[in-house]
């Protein structure tokens, strides 16, 4: 009798799944399930002229152009519904490819004087390998060039550690003439990357934007946090660095990027892309951040395919909510609970929701924000550095606007008297001090108030009243 009660129960949710499934057929898609849909308007018309295709074929063999074989990349995934990864493994497009692990591609970026480092490098500059000029002239033609992400809709991504090398020999290269051409093209490569941030329609692409400029922005720091500063980077750092602007923040496009794959693919990847495995060690992501939002196939507990329009109709409220969201600025993101509420009674429904997939955007959203954080405490470093009417460095990081707050705080950047740092609390928004374990720290060297001026001795002539007329 027990076994016969179960067999019933089992039969009659199978019953259940597959009148729910075949309910959702002929339903028109909602307002907003088919606006996630919608991809980005593009305006470039000529493939060979957008970055975007120049960076998929970046290490391709010196005889081949680049755009070329991104392209044909492009096309090749876009003819398999656009799910799948790029495939590099056709002779010729991997020719140029970085060997060496990534911590060894220019060590001395890191160093405490880089400039020094890269002015005793300028006769090893000039011998590196052909490999090394091709990358550096193929990043320097990128960097003229308009972008338009494509990746929309597609797994795949570029070989993005290759164009991490390019961009330190790119910048270091300059540094090791003179300090003018570094800062020029350390101010070129930022803006580029912002550029690049603003316009992504993937997460991959938008990681990657924020792993550069960080980076441009360490070095940045480190330039400004020396006892002696050169002239000519106090003179070219004002308006370098300032704060995210709404569209760099936006997450607009990843979300829809992220749902349209989901919606369109069955059999998404098993595993991270060898480009997503860096960006996560790179952008000091959490190990399965990009795991976290991508969506698996949906299974009952049969282990069927349970990928009912109800079901996408819910995520598209979420994701919808994830954007506006967004927009607003707000600190906390909803979940899919959340918005999806109880409306679901049913026992299916009950097993939908129990099974559920709850995309985890917070590392992303993190990251952006401190992001922003060490633009605003670069820009800072530069303001500490001019004198100042202000007695103390906790006024003068508060006069200088909520522009310039902490993003995670909206309070003015924190001083350590003691580290000789600014910084912001981070993530977990807890004042630990400036360790850089848990907060988001720069040294900052403040320059004193001016001396006041000595009053002027004034001496009275005596007026010769006889000459007056």
């Amino acid at each position: 009798m027990k076994r016969l009660i179960i067999s019933i129960i089992v039969i009659f949710a199978l019953f259940q799944i597959l009148g729910l499934v075949w309910s959702s057929k002929g339903q028109s898609p909602s307002a907003t399930f088919t606006r996630l849909l919608e991809p980005p308007q593009y305006r470039l018309t000529n493939p060979y002229e957008n970055g975007y295709y120049y960076l998929l074929g970046f290490t391709a063999d010196v005889s081949l152009d680049p755009a070329k074989v991104g392209h044909e990349m492009w096309l090749e995934t876009t003819a398999g519904q656009g799910t799948q990864e790029f495939n590099y493994d056709k002779p010729g497009r991997s020719e140029l490819q970085i060997q060496l692990p990534i911590e060894q591609v220019l060590p001395s970026w890191s160093s405490k004087n880089p400039v020094r480092e890269f002015r005793n490098m300028h006769a090893w500059l000039q011998t590196v390998t052909s490999h090394d000029h091709i990358l550096l002239a193929r990043y320097e033609r990128w960097l003229t060039m308009p972008f338009e992400d494509m990746g929309f809709g597609h797994r795949g991504t570029p070989h993005y550690m290759d164009i991490f090398a390019a961009h330190r020999l790119y910048v270091a290269e300059g540094f090791s003439h003179e300090t003018s051409l570094g800062m020029q093209r350390l101010k070129k490569d930022m803006q580029m990357w912002r550029n690049v941030l603003r316009d992504a329609t993937t997460i991959a692409t938008k990681v990657m934007a924020q792993v550069v400029i960080t980076d441009d922005l360490r070095l940045l720091s480190t330039l400004l946090s020396l006892p002696i500063v050169d002239k000519t980077v106090l003179a070219m750092t004002p308006n370098i660095a300032p704060p995210l602007t709404g569209a760099e923040l936006s997450f607009r496009w990843s979300l829809q990027h992220q749902f349209t794959l989901g919606v369109h693919d069955d059999h998404p990847a098993e595993s991270l892309t060898t480009s997503e495995q860096w960006l996560t060690s790179a952008g000091h992501l959490p190990t399965g951040a990009f795991r976290q939002i991508a969506h698996p196939p949906g299974r009952s507990f049969l282990g069927s395919i349970l990928q009912t329009r109800e079901t996408w109709e819910m995520y598209a409220d979420y994701y919808d909510a994830m954007i506006r969201a967004g927009e607003t600025g707000q600190s906390t993101l909803p979940t899919v609970h959340e918005i999806t509420g109880t409306a679901i009674h049913t026992t299916v429904g009950n097993l939908i929701s129990q099974n559920s997939f709850e995309p985890d955007w917070a590392p992303f959203y993190n990251q952006l924000r401190e992001t922003d954080a060490r633009l605003r405490l670069a820009s800072l470093q530069f303001v500490l550095r001019r004198p100042s009417p202000q007695t103390t460095v906790p006024n003068r990081l508060a006069q200088v606007g909520a522009s310039y707050y902490d993003p995670f705080s909206g309070l003015p950047m924190l001083w350590s008297p003691t580290q000789q740092k600014i910084y912001s609390v981070g993530k977990d928004r807890y004042d630990d001090g400036g360790d850089g374990s848990f907060d988001i720290s720069v040294p900052a060297i403040t320059s004193p108030a001016p001396a006041p001026k000595p009053k002027e001795s004034r001496t009275t002539t005596p007026i010769n009243r006889t000459n007056r007329r």
